[in-house]
């Protein structure tokens, strides 16, 4: 039996961006100890810079708006947060909330280059790596070697199997997802548990009262626990039909003559891309193609930038090229030929229809049992209503666009699965 009482130190593996958030809503949680582990001395040291400033960040009403303003960040949720509230609760900021100050917070993150150093002593430890299973597969062998036997090992994986992730584990029982839906996790409400095959109701239990206990700044922490694993959990899967039919579309238009100079209308997916890592959308669709469908092989354009070093706003270039500041330099124009082409592609319906396929597909796989839940996952994932609310009433037609799209695009993928075509999913309240 696990005594959480005695979960005192948390270790992560990874500086990246992802890293830093998970260590940094650690911190606020109050843990004794937060090890950042990566192999870059200098990818750990920005990842101290990057925990430090965001922390500082949330001291003071002052402190927010200077951060919001230097980091160009325009998000109206964020901006319009009722900050002074915020800050005089825990669930908000963590122990920010209980005077305890950054100098101190910040005297619990160590930092580490060797693996078995930085778990030797861990009770928790979350990896958050790049999306290569050979490379998450390699880094669970060394957990099971060189961390405790009682501790708990977590991916934060968006898309694979945690029991293949830990299969070299040596303690599959102790290993889950535990999967933070945003690049800063104090910045979003989800986070979904996942199970492995052998993973223990212990294991999870510990896992998502460690999950509820992170702070959140926009909203009361949401976690939820998948009945089973699948590829892309819930959130991540129901949105990458889109992405392939955006990956399509993308490279149609420019072998249709058009210029990527042209395709402005197209900006807000190539900064969302990018901001991503054209490198973590790219491992994600290679999984999916290889265990989900060939369908989702990524696109001519991704594949050329990703061959070309182009992984994204961490590098300063990806789909478009990026300042240090964070803005974009030199976007594609509005073009408007190019809209003009682009505009029959772009019916929201169609996006619509390919969400609420795939939230089917959850209910058939038994994922999950309830639409609804689906809904509420989705709305605190992205603030976004969910699929079934509009899907509910037009899932016939829904249906026609997708074996449309099917046959225009020539991925099988898109066709409505029997749930959805039928609305059997309407029995799963």
């Amino acid at each position: 039996m696990v005594d959480l009482d005695n979960i005192k130190n948390i270790a992560v593996i990874g500086g990246g961006i992802m890293g830093s958030g998970i260590a940094q809503v650690a911190l606020l949680s109050g843990y004794e100890k937060v090890t950042v582990i990566d192999l870059d001395t200098e990818i750990l040291h920005k990842s101290k810079e990057l925990i430090q400033e965001r922390i500082k960040a949330l001291e003071t009403e002052e402190n927010y708006l200077k951060f919001l303003n230097a980091n160009n960040m325009e998000d109206p949720v964020l901006k319009n947060l009722d900050i002074k509230r915020k800050l005089d609760k825990s669930e908000s900021v963590g122990i920010l909330a209980e005077n305890v100050d950054t100098k101190t917070i910040m005297s619990r993150l160590k930092l580490e280059t060797d693996i078995s150093e930085g778990v030797k002593d861990a009770h928790f430890v979350i990896e958050a790596v790049t999306e290569k299973l050979e490379l998450k597969q390699k880094i669970f062998k060394y957990l099971g070697e060189y961390s405790p036997p009682n501790t708990i090992l977590a991916s934060n994986t968006s898309a694979m199997s945690i029991t293949k992730i830990g299969q070299h584990s040596g303690r599959p029982e102790k290993v889950i997802g535990m999967h933070f839906h945003t690049f800063f996790p104090i910045l979003g409400m989800l986070i979904e548990i996942t199970p492995g095959e052998k993973s223990s109701d212990e294991s999870l239990k510990v896992s998502q009262t460690i999950a509820q206990k992170f702070p959140c700044l926009i909203g009361k922490r949401f976690t939820v626990q998948l009945e089973k694993e699948t590829a892309g959990l819930i959130a991540n899967r129901i949105s990458l039909p889109s992405g392939i039919y955006f990956e399509w579309l993308i490279d149609y238009t420019l072998d249709s003559g058009f210029s990527f100079e042209q395709l402005g209308a197209l900006n807000f997916v190539f900064g969302l891309t990018d901001s991503i890592g054209l490198d973590t959308s790219y491992n994600i669709l290679k999984y999916f193609e290889e265990h989900v469908s060939p369908d989702f092989a990524p696109g001519k354009l991704l594949t050329k930038l990703i061959n070309a070093g182009r992984v994204g706003k961490k590098v300063g270039k990806g789909y478009l090229d990026w300042n240090e500041n964070g803005s974009i330099e030199n976007p594609p124009l509005i073009d408007e030929k190019a809209t003009e082409f682009l505009m029959p592609h772009l019916d929201a319906e169609v996006f619509s229809a390919l969400s609420l396929n795939e939230a089917c597909r959850l209910l058939e796989e038994g994922v999950v049992t309830s639409y609804r839940l689906i809904d509420k996952i989705i709305f605190k994932g992205i603030s976004m209503p969910g699929p079934f609310r509009e899907g509910k009433g037009k899932y016939k037609e829904f249906s026609k666009k997708l074996y449309d799209l099917a046959e225009k695009t020539g991925k099988s993928y898109f066709k409505p699965c029997k749930m959805m075509e039928s609305g059997k999913f309407l029995s799963y309240r």
